[in-house]
């Protein structure tokens, strides 16, 4: 495996810089999730890039063996919208009261979101009368926050866009980010400048995917190349509390599949409170450090995407139209794994403008607008955002009138007639 221009291999850990790694899985390679084409022919001879998850010996931290360019990642083609899902919108309403109640914040206080997107979370916490700032390096996403009066700043957070705030605004009350700590390149340093950014005594609440649910339940899909952490809760408590964070409290919640609450203060001390040594003390105990069930969940996802994918190629030799609906970063890994095509999904439905027109990485599935779903009436739809399977199933039986087979693939595969 060479090393080339648009990527490089993560030799020490991200998190405590051991360079004691170890191969956990492989899933050889696989395009970009997100670098959709605009062509079927370009999407089919995309790049391709390895993906496979490492351990870390001393810290026991998980996360990628490779490193793809952010800039291919995140500025040119970079399509995700957080304000799509129902459900989404309303835990960042549940979120902003929750941190107003929690942290006693004032009408001047300062709220910035790290990897904001289009403003979704802060415009929540602007309605409830504060001010706000947002960070994202993804064009499209920035543009649409700040057209809808969410200031945001288009560009990484770095040394530079800390001290832009600083100048502009003062600094935060309260830093806080959702499913994005998992996507940096230096991780480190984004803690550093979070920590940085804050007022003495101000507080840093994240959200991130929580391995263990992805493990427990078998969510493969979330690994892909964006994702270059995959954590938990002790080793972002040993890193954080050695900058000076307090860790107040952690906590689970069902967002995206399963994500990890992290809520700390910093107050220079670097303590655990009681409530977050209970869960460290719990998750001890877990899948996450039983190595005889992480040695056999990959051979395991295999043979289950393999019976997934073969019911959906039955179901399009009987010449019936198969659609998807949502082309989420992780419907690129699900197929791939599936073996499936433009010749078994004859077209993918998502309700994100910026992937209407465009092609599926590496199999070119067209995706195309919801009004498609009455057009063509496809007699089988694979939801591929599963973890909206909820929303978008609610959504369908409003609107389909004719029988439907609805295939979820996780967390374990189903099938319900509509």
């Amino acid at each position: 495996m060479q090393e080339s221009d648009s990527y490089r291999h993560i030799n020490k850990c991200r998190l405590c810089g051991s360079l004691d790694l170890n191969l956990c899985f492989d899933f050889d390679k696989v395009p970009l999730g997100n670098n959709l084409s605009d062509t079927q022919l370009d999407a089919k001879n995309v790049d391709k890039y390895p993906l496979y998850v490492n351990r870390c010996s001393n810290c026991k931290h998980f996360q990628l063996g490779v490193a793809v360019d952010p800039e291919k990642l995140y500025a040119t083609n970079y399509t995700y919208l957080s304000g799509v899902g129902e459900s989404f919108i309303k835990h960042f309403q549940e979120y902003a009261l929750w941190a107003q109640n929690k942290c006693k914040l004032s009408s001047d206080s300062l709220i910035v979101d790290i990897g904001s997107n289009d403003g979704t979370c802060l415009q929540e916490f602007k309605n409830l009368g504060y001010r706000v700032c947002g960070v994202d390096p993804a064009k499209a996403p920035a543009d649409l926050a700040n057209l809808s009066g969410i200031n945001t700043l288009n560009c990484f957070f770095d040394e530079e866009a800390v001290e832009k705030i600083i100048d502009s605004s003062g600094k935060a009350d309260f830093v806080t980010s959702h499913n994005v700590l998992a996507h940096v390149d230096d991780l480190i340093l984004v803690f550093t400048n979070i920590y940085s950014l804050l007022k003495d005594g101000g507080y840093f609440c994240f959200e991130i995917g929580y391995f263990k649910e992805v493990l427990k339940n078998s969510f493969f899909d979330t690994i892909y190349h964006e994702h270059l952490d995959y954590h938990h809760a002790k080793p972002l408590a040993k890193f954080l509390t050695s900058i000076g964070f307090d860790l107040i409290d952690l906590s689970i919640n069902q967002v995206q599949g399963g994500s990890l609450r992290l809520f700390l203060q910093k107050t220079g001390d670097g303590k655990i409170l009681p409530d977050a040594q209970i869960f460290l003390d719990k998750e001890s105990k877990s899948i996450l450090y039983q190595d005889e069930i992480i040695s056999i969940w990959q051979p395991k996802i295999k043979k289950n995407m393999s019976q997934f994918g073969k019911k959906i190629k039955e179901y399009a030799s009987d010449a019936k139209v198969v659609a998807g609906y949502g082309a989420p970063t992780k419907a690129t890994l699900l197929s791939e794994i599936s073996e499936l095509g433009s010749s078994d999904i004859s077209f993918i439905i998502d309700d994100n403008e910026l992937k209407v027109g465009k092609f599926m990485p590496g199999n070119g599935i067209p995706i195309v607008n919801s009004s498609e779903l009455i057009n063509r009436k496809p007699e089988v739809i694979v939801i591929f955002a599963w973890n909206f399977s909820e929303d978008i199933i609610r959504k369908l039986k409003s609107i389909v009138d004719w029988e439907v087979s609805i295939l979820v693939p996780l967390p374990e595969f189903y099938e319900e007639i509509l």
